[in-house]
């Protein structure tokens, strides 16, 4: 067990004790803003406003160019090196803040005013919706040099601390539109501050921990700047495809069903959401370990990582998706009151679609530090919009609003092999090894639990029948993921781990 495996460790232990509480702060906050704005109003939001909810999303995935370069110097240990990069993106961030700013006034503007299906009383309350979430999102983009900064340097106390301060702020945001008549918009404004804050915590840290590194040096070195230009353009089309994957079916849910629809898609995103960040605290914590290890020549340490992330990542997602699949219409019922028309299914094939994307989830970090992303960031950029078009004729011709997740579901599993095919075209990549390593043992045990969904129908629905489910689920979930799911070593480590903690606990009780 290797000093840089514990780090690894303690840093998804930070990352994953952070999403626990922001998940439970943000689930409890959610039911208060349905109740006050109310169906269609939260629909509304959900559309105009989600780029906001898709913000932590937008982050992650743009904040890895910042974090690429510095983990990328620090692994050549140059200091010089490091402060150059960070002015560079500074400036790169500057300038795609900005750009978010006038497509918001261009783009955005024009698609409300033209096409949003909303009622006519409302196309003013929309615009302002779009221009505080414009406006946080912009805010938050020219913070990802500090963001960055602060992932590289492996400070994932510190950014988890910031993520919970702004979980509270949203839930604050939540209460006190509860005393508002005008709740839509002071809601929007109340968002963008709790968004726009962690912007402002980053460069205040940055400033005060890491000052030789973020003072400011206009850099001339322009072939630098069209090195990390490019990728941060690549980086942003994945990261744009994404997003748009999400907000485009929103914005076609919305042309054919309305806002009533958006609702229930709009919570299905924010379940899903949560069983999400699971699939990233893991990557998070190992991708600066992959891009050191790549950049000082240790390229099979880099493989070795990605094919245990990849595992990893889908049993831990196993863990929430497992009672949330089995017991959705109940969860949803107890947390809502009021369960939206098809929110169930839009949960369950959410979390399928997430299921199945998360197989490859350490590939993206290992290309990510090769830097030669262009072709793989085009072309399963391209694959996963071509769920949109292909939803949009499913509708034309009759289908349900979930038909749209099937798209996603069939992309979603084209894309796993594409990743596969893509990486081993980059390097010396063993398919047959990760397949082995990573899907034969998630094979073995999604086997292994798809008896439950026979098994739970022998009890009555209820609150009973959850607990009892849930419990059970997540005991044979563990056990299975123990005995058939990871190999010797990984046993022998998790059983040091957990050794020490034990011991450490009797230390302090």
């Amino acid at each position: 067990m290797t000093k840089d495996n514990v780090l690894i460790f303690k840093n998804s232990a930070i990352m994953y004790v952070r999403l626990v509480l922001t998940s439970i702060i943000g689930l409890v906050a959610s039911r208060f803003v349905i109740q006050n704005l109310g169906v269609s109003d939260y629909g509304l939001y959900s559309v105009v406003g989600g780029i906001v909810v898709m913000l932590a999303f937008l982050n992650t995935v743009m904040v890895s160019t910042t974090y690429r370069y510095i983990a990328f110097e620090m692994g050549k240990n140059g200091t010089d090196g490091i402060r150059k990069v960070f002015n560079i993106s500074l400036v790169i961030h500057l300038g795609l803040a900005f750009l978010v700013l006038i497509l918001a006034e261009t783009a955005g503007v024009f698609y409300i005013n033209n096409y949003l299906n909303v009622e006519p009383g409302k196309v003013p309350d929309a615009l302002f919706v779009m221009r505080f979430s414009a406006l946080a999102t912009s805010f938050s983009v020219a913070s990802i040099p500090y963001q960055g900064l602060v992932t590289a340097q492996e400070k994932f106390g510190v950014r988890a601390t910031i993520e919970i301060i702004r979980s509270v702020l949203a839930f604050l945001a939540a209460l006190v539109i509860v005393y508002s008549d005008d709740k839509l918009r002071l809601y929007a404004i109340l968002i963008a501050i709790a968004t726009g804050t962690p912007s402002w915590l980053f460069f205040s840290y940055c400033k005060k921990k890491y000052r030789d590194i973020t003072q400011w040096q206009l850099q001339k070195e322009f072939s630098k700047y069209r090195e990390m230009l490019g990728y941060s353009v690549w980086i942003m089309i994945g990261a744009a495809a994404a997003v748009g994957k999400i907000q485009g079916s929103a914005l076609i849910i919305n042309a054919f069903f309305g806002t009533v629809l958006n609702a229930g898609f709009g919570i299905a995103k924010q379940v899903n959401g949560v069983v999400l960040m699971f699939s990233r605290n893991l990557g998070q914590a190992a991708i600066p370990q992959i891009t050191k290890s790549f950049s000082s020549g240790n390229t099979g340490r880099s493989i070795s990582l990605a094919c245990y992330i990849s595992k990893y990542t889908c049993f831990l997602m196993l863990l929430p998706s497992l009672p949330i699949l089995l017991e959705t219409h109940f969860l949803l019922q107890a947390w809502l009151g009021t369960v939206p028309p098809y929110t169930v299914i839009f949960c369950q094939l959410m979390i399928v679609d997430a299921l199945i994307a998360s197989l490859n989830a350490g590939i993206p970090a290992v290309v990510q530090a090769t830097g030669k992303i262009k072709y793989f960031q085009i072309i399963l950029s391209t694959t996963s919009l071509m769920s949109l078009p292909i939803a949009y004729l499913l509708f034309k011709a009759g289908y349900p609003p979930y038909s749209i997740q099937f798209a996603f579901i069939s992309t979603a599993l084209i894309n796993v092999v594409v990743r596969q095919v893509l990486l081993k075209k980059l390097i010396d990549f063993d398919v047959i090894h990760f397949m082995k390593t990573s899907y034969l043992k998630v094979f073995y045990v999604v086997m292994l639990v798809l008896p439950l969904f026979f098994i739970r129908d022998i009890f009555s629905p209820g609150a009973a029948r959850f607990f009892l489910v849930s419990f059970f689920s997540v005991c044979w979930l563990v056990a299975v993921i123990y005995l058939t799911g990871i190999e010797k070593k990984e046993k022998a480590f998790a059983t040091e781990i957990i050794s020490k903690i034990l011991i450490k606990t009797k230390m302090y009780g």
